[in-house]
């Protein structure tokens, strides 16, 4: 249903909100079905404490996937620090990284310590947009986001997802109006959409959807820890 195709590292980010954790957590586990390399997914966000991937650290190492994140994973401390071993991500050829970026431009500036350490010829930095967030309602609105984020980590944005949803109020002109948005976008930076992402609950039930781009399958949901959707 999706391009099987994949980096040997990936940088998520876009808008808070926007759905980067939810992607990146599935993301690691659809490169598993087809990577025999170690995966590490790397949390980045130390801004924004609501969704976080080290939270699902548990179910995501019984899939063979390591998650780092802050110094005192096992503390309780929500402390605003990302682990050294995030390094390995970019200097380790042997492994498959996914870093998990704080949102917007503010977001990002965790991410300046490991910028010296990116191959560009190895990395993709995906730009997730969920325009059911008003801040990612326009193409002015998405586009000025993108372009700020591309000035503070000092990379471009390789490729669009398209994560567009109102959770379980989805409906199909929603995932169309992230698609046009995606589309405009796409044209103006003169870069890929990758995917479409679609929740596997909302598939079943719209399984004719018109999608202009493939589809990637939301599976796990990161709001209900350890829970298949």
């Amino acid at each position: 249903m999706c391009d099987i195709k994949y980096n040997r590292v990936t940088i998520v980010c876009g808008h808070y909100g926007a759905g980067k954790t939810t992607f990146s957590v599935n993301y690691s586990m659809y490169i598993r079905n087809f990577a025999s390399e170690d995966i590490y997914i790397a949390d980045l966000d130390v801004v924004n404490p609501y969704f976080r991937s080290r939270e699902h650290s548990s179910y995501l190492e019984n899939k063979n996937i390591k998650v780092i994140g802050s110094y005192l994973p096992q503390s309780g401390s929500d402390i605003p620090a990302v682990s050294a071993e995030v390094y390995s991500i970019f200097n380790r050829k042997d492994i498959i990284g996914i870093v998990d970026m704080g949102g917007n431009s503010a977001g990002s500036l965790s991410f300046a310590t490991f910028r010296d350490n990116v191959d560009v010829n190895e990395t993709d930095v995906f730009f997730v947009l969920n325009a059911g967030r008003k801040e990612n309602s326009t193409i002015e609105y998405a586009l000025g986001h993108l372009t700020d984020i591309e000035a503070t980590v000092g990379l471009k944005v390789t490729a669009i997802v398209n994560n567009t949803h109102m959770m379980d109020y989805t409906t199909l002109d929603d995932i169309a109006k992230g698609e046009n948005i995606a589309y405009e976008l796409s044209k103006e930076k003169n870069i890929p959409v990758k995917f479409t992402c679609v929740n596997s609950k909302f598939y079943n039930s719209n399984s004719k959807i018109d999608n202009k781009y493939d589809l990637f399958m939301i599976d796990y949901d990161i709001k209900s820890i350890g829970n298949i959707i």
